[in-house]
């Protein structure tokens, strides 16, 4: 994939080992790229163009942007939907026997309840495990540390959305370069694609190809 906007000369390219790092140094440029970024991939409208083999491609279908690191959505309400499907597919396709078994102890139960109810009742075991999932609370596992909440988060976007590029904000302030170099490797295991935003320049670290937008707005490939 590939990157352009109306104000920058080069085009970048978007491919899973190697980290684009933007940096922007004007406060107001800052904001104003993340969120044209932010909104196109929301739906709205921005400067950016993404692109792969110059057929254009949708920000809200391919990527996702990362601002808020104290509050991944992991377990929101599309990724614990999808979750859910993934384990009934799971466990009619893996373990049908154990799943006929469910089903079926679940029928016998609620036909006792019946008989011993005052007040009819019906259920639908046509909707399989998923609402015995919901009942149980199952959702993805959480993680101690923002590194493994940063992986947990761009694996399930990958797995369950098919998201393939990530623009995350000012990553570098938040993690060390030992973590960057784990969450980088990890990316590229899964086949992502990291952009990042930052306001000021910090250390060239591997696989990051650099580009500057310095406070004279001169474009620097660094």
């Amino acid at each position: 994939m590939k990157l352009a906007h109306f104000d920058l000369d080069s085009v970048l390219e978007l491919v899973p080992g190697k980290v684009n790092v933007l940096v922007v140094e004007d406060e107001q440029l800052f904001w104003n790229y993340c969120n044209q970024l932010y909104s196109q991939i929301n739906g709205g409208e921005g400067g950016f163009c993404l692109s792969d083999k110059e057929e254009n491609l949708s920000f809200s279908q391919n990527c996702f942007f990362v601002w808020d690191y104290f509050s991944l959505p992991v377990n929101d309400k599309k990724t614990v939907g999808k979750l859910y499907k993934s384990l009934q597919e799971i466990a009619q396709n893996s373990f049908p026997q154990e799943y006929d078994a469910l089903c079926t102890a679940f029928a016998t139960f609620f036909s006792k309840l019946n008989s011993q109810s005052d007040c009819a009742i019906t259920y639908n075991m046509e909707t399989g495990v998923a609402n015995l999932f919901k009942a149980f609370d199952v959702a993805l596992e959480g993680a101690d540390s923002l590194l493994e909440s940063l992986c947990l988060f761009l694996q399930s976007k990958a797995h369950f959305f098919g998201t393939k590029c990530f623009f995350m904000c000012n990553l570098k302030t938040v993690l060390s370069k030992q973590q960057l170099a784990q969450l980088y490797r990890e990316a590229e295991l899964w086949g992502i694609c990291l952009f990042l935003l930052e306001n000021t320049v910090k250390e060239k670290l591997p696989h990051e190809t650099l580009t500057i937008i310095d406070r004279d707005l001169c474009e620097i490939l660094a």
